[in-house]
């Protein structure tokens, strides 16, 4: 973007000595995440001179079941929560049911996490459910996705927007499950650095 705004209009620039994260890649995205859960994060959600404005629905609570668990974890409105949460951040409207595991990941708006299910390392889009007693997440971390080697290297799995990773599947780490998969989309496990 700047290099062509460069030849056809004036560009300045100036020092800036606030928070700043390129999170140009699937694992500075993920990183810079993360990083909101420390316990003094560089960006402060919570500042109340620099409020984040944005477009959010109305949504009840967070609901925590009684056996839920919950261990250094950003939780959004309208949440339910009946399984355990390990270091994640879960937007607007995700189910975690009973038994299941969500560590080090990044859920978005109304995902499902059914019961007895693990997600480990994953981001998972919009929509997304793993099944009953699935996990995604899985296995050696070195082995890089085969379609995307320069974007999936590091151990961390994309589920996509309306996927559905079927109950008792095992997805490895580095893999893609595209958007709107289904059950005829996966033939048993998925092994790590593979893309459904």
């Amino acid at each position: 973007v700047i290099p062509a705004m460069i030849s056809s209009h004036r560009v300045y620039a100036y020092p800036f000595a606030g928070y700043w994260v390129d999170v140009g890649t699937v694992q500075s995205y993920w990183e810079a995440t993360m990083d909101l859960l420390q316990p003094s994060p560089q960006l402060d959600l919570y500042n109340p001179d620099w409020t984040i404005h944005t477009r959010s629905e109305e949504r009840p609570p967070v609901l925590m079941g009684g056996d839920a668990e919950l261990d250094r974890s950003l939780l959004s409105n309208g949440c339910v929560i009946d399984g355990r949460i390990e270091r994640s951040v879960l937007s607007p409207g995700v189910r975690v049911e009973a038994g299941a595991v969500v560590r080090d990941s990044i859920v978005f708006n109304d995902a499902v996490i059914k019961a007895g299910a693990v997600v480990d390392r994953a981001i998972l889009d919009k929509g997304a459910v793993v099944g009953a007693r699935a996990v995604a997440g899985v296995g050696p971390s070195d082995v890089v996705n085969r379609d995307f080697p320069d974007r999936l290297n590091t151990g961390i799995s994309l589920v996509g927007k309306g996927a559905v990773v079927p109950g008792g599947v095992r997805v490895g780490r580095n893999v893609v499950v595209r958007p709107d998969s289904g059950e005829a989309d996966f033939g048993g496990d998925v092994a790590s650095g593979a893309t459904v």
